[in-house]
């Protein structure tokens, strides 16, 4: 039977995270990467959303197409390949799976671990909008943290926390759901809008002078670190100061299982297989 996880509270056990779903077996932030995490038992997913060009909410992790799709070769000569200089139409018509076999980023597709036929499925695979997202993770009665995208220098700055939160709210899904963002503003907005969401702060690069400090002033229920800005006692701390803490991106096992005997609440990583029988 899976957990029960009320993001409010630390969790009473180690959360696994499936970034971006299991991305280390299957194109990230579709719904296939989505369905292997949930197949191999972690607690939740974690997802990125970005705005298209007529402001419809994709899942999506960087600010270009590029990498995850076909679209240099789909739409050739185009002048910028952003997702925001899209329609949704026009992502949608993108195949979001086929370029994993090629560049293998993880190289289990050398170490035969996908078989043809695996690799034969992914051809194809759209990108999904972020209410497929959470219509798939609602259908398994599961959990996502969906991670909003800093659009600071993009469009939607101003509407990206309201048009996430209006769609969850929409969707009955508030205690299925962990927002989390760099864009610390977003998270503020989400306190402000919705009190009863939960809320991750994201950091990377610099560790916050105080992290404590900082969970307190944006009001958010965790922290949500990079792996190498760990200070020696931050993750005590957090946890005596009662937020969660989720590290990422944790794909050493022996490495997860030190972070948990030493407070850590999650363990967000790209083979939730592995971490879920490195963790139990």
């Amino acid at each position: 039977m899976r957990k029960t996880i009320d993001f409010h509270v630390r969790p009473p056990f180690p959360l696994v995270v499936a970034h971006r779903g299991a991305r280390g077996h299957a194109p990230e932030n579709t719904l296939v990467s989505a369905a292997l995490g949930h197949a191999a038992d972690a607690d939740l997913w974690e997802l990125d959303v970005n705005y298209t060009k007529d402001g419809r909410l994709v899942v999506v992790h960087d600010d270009t197409l590029t990498r995850t799709t076909n679209v240099e070769s789909a739409f050739p000569g185009r002048p910028s390949y952003r997702v925001c200089d899209f329609t949704l139409e026009e992502i949608r018509s993108l195949d979001a799976g086929s370029w994993y076999a090629g560049r293998d980023p993880f190289g289990r597709v050398a170490a035969g671990e996908l078989d043809a036929a695996t690799l034969k499925g992914f051809e194809g695979l759209t990108v999904p909008t972020l209410e497929e997202a959470l219509r798939l993770t609602k259908d398994k009665s599961w959990y996502v943290n969906v991670e909003i995208k800093d659009h600071a220098r993009l469009v939607g700055h101003e509407t990206v926390t309201k048009d996430v939160l209006d769609l969850i709210r929409r969707l009955d899904m508030t205690q299925q759901v962990i927002i989390s963002s760099f864009q610390h503003r977003y998270l503020e907005e989400c306190r402000a809008l919705c009190p009863d969401m939960a809320t991750g702060a994201l950091v990377e690069h610099l560790r916050p002078a105080d992290p404590v400090g900082l969970c307190r002033r944006l009001g958010v229920n965790a922290y949500h670190p990079d792996r190498n800005i760990l200070a020696p006692g931050d993750l005590a701390a957090l946890r005596d100061a009662g937020f969660a803490v989720n590290v990422w991106t944790v794909n050493d096992m022996d490495e997860a299982r030190r972070l948990v005997s030493e407070g850590a609440s999650g363990i967000i990583t790209d083979f939730p297989a592995a971490c879920r029988k490195a963790l139990g």
